[in-house]
């Protein structure tokens, strides 16, 4: 992976001209433990009927037709190395054992890129920006994040910060009460380290589950992920408890015989 911002691509837009018989998709049905060296994790396609989708790496197997979880962690608590002045693209680091933990070894070159670096939780010092790349390192070594835009903001060393890889770089494994879902597989993963799309937002078949039926009652059209990725109508279980929003249903289903699990996923468009 190199360093760079990710990309966007609109399949079929205004002025692109696509063959009515060529297979224009079948790139997002595909996966590998090598990873596509057109993509990098977090790139995000769109088709002309709406469909969004991000290429992503698995942690563990995943479903089709079950919610993917984010099981990335916080990967770095701490200070920062060095000072950093107003329009840097840059801040330093030191690498942690608990940032080789998180990770599950030191960091590779530009492993980093697609995650989120925050500095300055007192208010108005507060930093965030994207991460592009870094330099490799481990327990002890001074890392080097290299941002999306540069600071506005004087960074003294020392200065307390927070720091993750891509979400979309540890999809899959475990899922429970305390994860959130990226989406649905675009196929089945069954294992860790697989590179495969992940579809976020349009229409898509998701798996009922906790034996109940959504839309099986008037005005139950809303959908919502429970712990093992399935989906519950809103009517079955309690919204306040904090259950992550899926979508809503889509077809015309007054009794819930034929499912349905149909629904207009709503997760990132």
């Amino acid at each position: 992976m190199a360093k760079g911002k990710a990309q966007v691509n609109y399949i079929g837009q205004e002025s692109q001209i696509t063959s009515m018989d060529a297979p224009d998709y079948d790139f997002i049905y595909e996966s590998s433990t090598v990873k596509n060296p057109n993509w990098n994790v977090g790139d995000r396609v769109m088709l002309p009927d709406g469909r969004v989708f991000r290429y992503a790496k698995s942690g563990g197997a995943i479903l089709g037709g079950m919610g993917a979880p984010f099981s990335g962690t916080l990967l770095f608590d701490g200070s920062t190395a060095a000072a950093a002045a107003v329009g840097d693209k840059s801040i330093q680091i030191t690498g942690d054992a608990g940032l080789e933990t998180a990770y599950g070894s030191a960091l590779t070159k530009d492993c980093l890129r697609g995650g989120i670096f925050t500095t300055g939780f007192a208010g108005a010092t507060l930093q965030q920006r994207g991460i592009i790349g870094n330099t490799a390192g481990g327990n002890g070594d001074t890392i080097t994040l290299y941002l999306d835009a540069a600071l506005d903001l004087a960074v003294a060393a020392g200065t307390y910060t927070e720091m993750m890889d891509s979400p979309y770089a540890h999809l899959g494994g475990t899922a429970g009460e305390y994860v959130s879902f990226a989406g649905i597989p675009a196929v089945n993963v069954t294992a860790a380290n697989v590179y495969f799309w992940v579809q976020t937002w349009g229409i898509h078949w998701v798996t009922p589950g906790g034996g109940t039926t959504p839309g099986d009652s008037g005005h139950d059209r809303q959908v919502a992920f429970v712990g093992d990725g399935s989906i519950n109508g809103v009517a079955h279980i309690t919204v306040e408890d904090g259950y992550q929003i899926a979508g809503f249903i889509v077809q015309r289903d007054s009794n819930g015989a034929g499912g349905p699990p149909w629904i207009m996923l709503q997760v990132s468009p």
